[in-house]
């Protein structure tokens, strides 16, 4: 069983619901907040909510992207997104490509760390035989280039060439083109990961997505890009 939890402002009974996300059964609850609620009726609220979502049997919880006390959670553990965004670089990757109206085989993306890490070597190999180019920009990143170059004939590209598109793991390096940052506190700017034919509430579309992701039940050939409120990129 999943767990949702959501703020709600004014007044209200406090109560379970039955609720479904996507292909999840969930159990919902509101946290109850309204304007001048003293802050330790607010955590007592809160931890409320998780006690009584946890005797029903939730485990992992989802929270709307607004909710702001994340950190104050004690009994539920929520749905990290983070894990996802990284595994699907390479769809993520070209979905900006896409949303440029770059042609993957016409496109040069840029992969950007703070050192090699294996998220960044497995999309690097996922798009070698699908782009026209690939900019390592991490520490070692040379050297790790001339072996894609062996290993697949990818021509190695300078960073003075420059890309059009960016995936970032982490905050450092340099950004080319559109960028997604796949760090906490990073950003897609204006693009999301979708699967074709589930439709899942927009304010956690992503944490569904991360927990199908890692229960198996999505797998990355169901994945697409799609930019915010517009069309899907199907991978």
């Amino acid at each position: 069983m999943v767990g949702r939890l959501v703020l709600a402002g004014g007044k209200g009974r406090f109560r379970l619901v039955e609720d479904r996300l996507g292909p999840l059964e969930a159990v919902r609850a509101a946290v109850y907040a309204p304007e001048g609620l003293a802050p330790w009726r607010l955590w007592r609220r809160l931890r409320r909510a998780e006690r009584a979502l946890v005797r029903a049997g939730a485990g992992r919880v989802v929270l709307g992207v607004d909710f702001p006390y994340r950190d104050r959670l004690a009994l539920l553990r929520p749905v990290d997104v983070l894990p996802l965004r990284r595994g699907c670089a390479d769809v993520l990757a070209l979905g900006a490509l896409a949303a440029e109206g770059v042609p993957p085989r016409r496109g040069r993306v840029a992969l950007s760390a703070p050192r090699l890490c294996p998220e960044l070597e497995r999309a690097a190999e996922r798009l070698c035989p699908q782009v026209r180019g690939l900019l390592i920009d991490a520490p070692g990143g040379g050297d790790y280039a001339r072996y894609l170059q062996a290993r697949f004939g990818l021509p190695v590209t300078p960073p003075a060439a420059g890309a059009d598109v960016t995936a970032a793991f982490g905050p450092e390096g340099g950004r080319w083109g559109r960028s997604v940052e796949l760090y906490e506190g990073g950003a897609l700017n204006g693009l999301g990961l979708a699967a074709e034919g589930i439709e899942l509430p927009p304010d956690c579309a992503e944490q569904v997505l991360a927990l199908l992701w890692e229960r198996g039940e999505v797998g990355r050939e169901e994945l697409g890009v799609r930019l915010v409120g517009g069309a899907l990129f199907p991978h």
